[in-house]
């Protein structure tokens, strides 16, 4: 009951501030500096769960949790989401992602006092550029190209599939779906996953938010968001895993952290904005 009524604190401070970012503010500016910032905090989560630390004694002792590297990411990170919106992502995101990988390597070439594990460091900061930056830019380009509504229904597939996944899992789940992963998650509640999506694409889009959603395409767009955002959720969990962490943070009461909140997200946002691009507005983006 506790975890129940701080993850509804979290709801009544949060939902407010996206409706108005969504609906109130017309243009993509107030959701881009949300990308930002919630882009930007996932991706510390990570890089903290991710960046091999050292011990903070000894004569090579480094400063344990990266703070210097994770801030000069984090500057990174912010221009992948944000640079896109503001130029065009066909224009600066070729040349950013190019410019990104030469700057880490002259920033890990600089640290001299950890040399042996620079490999390491390569890998992680780069993983971590394409993990939460990357994906997080469409965000904002979804409401800039599509309009609001189709941000909303974004944000409703990651989270209503999420909900329908765990209703359906503990009122019928029996059958483990990937337990060496995540040991909760059963078939049933997969199955739940895909209904809550269809009730975001069917019943806020294509009979309330996008008429221009036929209903054919809204059932195809609910499957595909609900098993990409599944396997945001699963590939999250087996990282957490596999560095020894129950959640990415603590920032939200009841929810853990900011990546495990935008899991689902980071991977539901290319298949919407690809799926309308290419199949619901194939003749054109809409003016």
């Amino acid at each position: 009951m506790a975890d129940l009524i701080k993850r509804l604190w979290t709801a009544i401070v949060l939902v407010p501030i996206l409706v108005i970012a969504l609906f109130v503010d017309r243009t993509p500016w107030s959701i881009l500096a949300l990308s930002v910032l919630f882009g930007g905090l996932a991706l510390d989560e990570y890089l903290r769960m991710a960046l091999p630390q050292r011990s903070l004694s000894g004569p090579a002792a480094t400063s344990g949790p990266e703070y210097g590297l994770r801030a000069f990411m984090g500057v990174i990170g912010a221009a992948v989401v944000a640079l896109p919106m503001v130029f065009g992502a066909g224009r600066v995101l070729p040349p950013l992602l190019m410019f990104s990988v030469i700057a880490v390597a002259l920033v890990l070439l600089s640290r001299k006092h950890a040399l042996e594990q620079a490999g390491r460091h390569m890998s992680v900061c780069l993983a971590a550029l394409l993990y939460v930056p990357l994906l997080a830019s469409l965000w904002p380009q979804i409401k800039h190209h599509f309009g609001p509504g189709w941000l909303f229904v974004t944000l409703a597939i990651a989270f209503l599939s999420d909900t329908g996944a765990y209703a359906f899992g503990r009122l019928w789940g029996k059958h483990k779906l990937y337990p060496a992963v995540s040991p909760g998650k059963t078939w049933e509640g997969s199955l739940g996953g895909l209904v809550g999506a269809n009730v975001a694409t069917l019943g806020f889009g294509s009979a309330f938010l996008l008429p221009e959603l036929a209903v054919g395409h809204a059932i195809v767009l609910g499957i595909l968001g609900s098993l990409a955002g599944q396997v945001g959720d699963l590939f999250e969990s087996m990282l957490k895993r596999s560095h020894g962490v129950k959640d990415s943070g603590n920032l939200l009461p009841g929810h853990g952290g900011m990546l495990d909140r935008v899991d689902a997200l980071l991977f539901v946002g290319p298949v919407v904005y690809y799926f309308a691009a290419n199949v619901v507005f194939a003749g054109g983006m809409p003016s």
